[in-house]
């Protein structure tokens, strides 16, 4: 499982100027800093800061980030006293990590947990606190005509993929006991060899290419990878041990904020759709009926038997440990960190207790 999942295709880099510039900037202030951090005059990235709190995401706007939009628009981190402001990624940006590391952001967002564990044996000191999926929205999508239900049925199969997915493909194979046994077929992030009979099975996003493909007529199932066994959670939210440590209340009620939200779009979708396709992605040219079928996929993601318990975006620290680690071991990982001591779940804890 690598750090950076398949990017689904309405996630490519837009031709729009306003994502050129918005991923031209994030990624020119990042340098700055870190040019401006090797001459030792970078301000630490954990220092408390008297602004709106700078939450970074992964990727350019999109109904992924439905809940920070509807927390930001409707008000939700006003009424806990802190403001947002949301740091988009894109294609040529750093890792949110790298973000945070160069003090550009306070709060982040990482596509999984593996980028930030290969962060702190670089030396960073990055602290999980929740996510926003209880499971990542990697997957498989095939034809539903192509008898495939376990990932027993997997092999032999023609696997079509972007370059790097055969680490988490491999890892799928392994934790299910299985011979790696397929033949990998190198494609972008158009599913059309599927439809072409090229491939038999694409890695994807759970809310991208199967929607665009039943949009399109085109009758496929799909499955998460945390469904065949390889468990992860999706987005993680994470800052660094200082920024924490300095910023407790700020963090709580961010959290808070963002549980609200989080709530808020699960009981009315369509704000959170309009919000993205009319406001914060207006110039992507996102289209309302797949914002509105990949708001539904994400939200189905949120909760579990777990968040009912807890709370939503909250994480087991057991499940951490017995599934998703097992799954970076299979994908050959061995340099895994203690779990109690990558995840807090206390600010998590604070924030629902209100």
């Amino acid at each position: 499982m690598d750090a950076t999942p398949a990017t689904p295709p309405h996630r490519s880099a837009s031709r729009s100027r306003h994502r050129r510039l918005a991923a031209a900037a994030v990624a020119l202030s990042t340098v700055t800093a870190l040019l401006a951090a090797c001459a030792g005059t970078a301000e630490p990235s954990g220092s408390a800061a008297d602004g709106p709190v700078r939450f970074a995401v992964n990727w350019v706007p999109d109904v992924e980030w439905a809940s920070l939009y509807v927390g930001d628009s409707e008000g939700y981190f006003e009424k806990e006293g802190v403001s947002v402001d949301i740091v988009h990624g894109g294609p040529n940006t750093p890792a949110v990590a790298q973000v945070l590391a160069a003090g550009q952001a306070d709060i982040g967002i990482a596509s999984d947990e593996l980028q930030l564990i290969k962060a702190n044996q670089e030396g960073a000191d990055y602290v999980v606190i929740g996510a926003m999926y209880q499971q990542s929205p990697s997957s498989y999508t095939w034809l539903s005509s192509t008898p495939i239900s376990t990932a027993e049925d997997l092999v032999g199969k023609r696997i079509g993929g972007i370059q790097g997915d055969q680490i988490r493909i491999d890892a799928l194979f392994t934790i299910n006991d299985l011979p790696a046994d397929y033949t990998f077929v190198p494609m972008g992030y158009d599913p059309q060899p599927l439809v072409d009979g090229e491939v038999d099975v694409i890695t994807s996003y759970a809310t991208n290419q199967p929607i665009q493909l039943r949009q399109a007529g085109v009758d496929v199932t799909d499955k998460t990878f945390s469904d065949f066994g390889l468990k992860a959670y999706g987005d993680v939210i994470f800052a660094s041990r200082k920024y924490l440590n300095e910023n407790e209340d700020t963090v709580i009620a961010v959290l808070r904020g963002l549980i609200a939200a989080t709530e808020a779009n699960i009981l009315d979708p369509s704000v959170a759709v309009d919000l993205t396709v009319n406001t914060y992605a207006v110039d992507g040219g996102l289209d309302a009926a797949f914002a509105t079928e990949a708001n539904a996929g994400y939200i189905s993601l949120i909760q579990n038997e777990y968040t009912q318990a807890n709370g939503i975006l909250t994480v087991d620290p057991k499940y951490m440990e017995n599934e998703v680690f097992a799954g970076y071991r299979a994908a050959g990982e061995t340099d895994l960190p203690d779990v109690a001591d990558f995840l807090d779940t206390s600010y998590m804890e604070a924030a629902h207790a209100k």
